[in-house]
């Protein structure tokens, strides 16, 4: 009776370790690599004055089933800047992405300019999201009227 008491014992522990592995590998098969994805990925500032910066804030999003490390923003141009608050997301979260366009850094030049901000992540597929904005640097309205 007590040979037969101990089968069981070690088939009921065999079947809860098998149990456990089994929940370990389900558990690693949906966790997959995160995903990033930003809010727009083309921006138009529209008109500015040439007298002063410009900012607007954007979503960084993780949309896939694992963690997303942002390993680095960059800008095409010094008269642009951006920064990122979160650098870990998990899946679901979001992070801003601040991004400061400045016409001063082009000494007041009027025009039409092309700036782009690339995010970089441990995202399998894209290591690099890109943000590209157009703005348009325009001579300030005077204050006053002319008679």
């Amino acid at each position: 009776m007590r040979r037969g008491h101990a089968r069981i014992v070690v088939a009921v522990v065999a079947l809860i370790g098998i149990g456990l592995l089994g929940a370990v590998a389900y558990g690693a098969a949906r966790s997959g690599p995160g995903q990033i994805e930003l809010s727009t990925t083309v921006f138009d500032f529209g008109s500015i004055p040439n007298t002063e910066p410009v900012t607007k804030e954007f979503q960084v999003r993780n949309v896939g089933q694992g963690p997303l490390e942002i390993s680095g923003v960059s800008t095409s141009c010094g008269c642009t800047t951006a920064e990122v608050d979160s650098r870990h997301l998990e899946p679901g979260e979001s992070a801003t992405l601040r991004v400061t366009f400045d016409p001063l850094v082009h000494n007041g030049e009027l025009g039409r300019y092309l700036r782009m901000v690339y995010v970089r992540s441990d995202d399998p597929v894209t290591p690099e999201a890109s943000l590209t904005f157009w703005v348009t640097v325009v001579a300030p309205k005077s204050g006053g009227t002319q008679g």
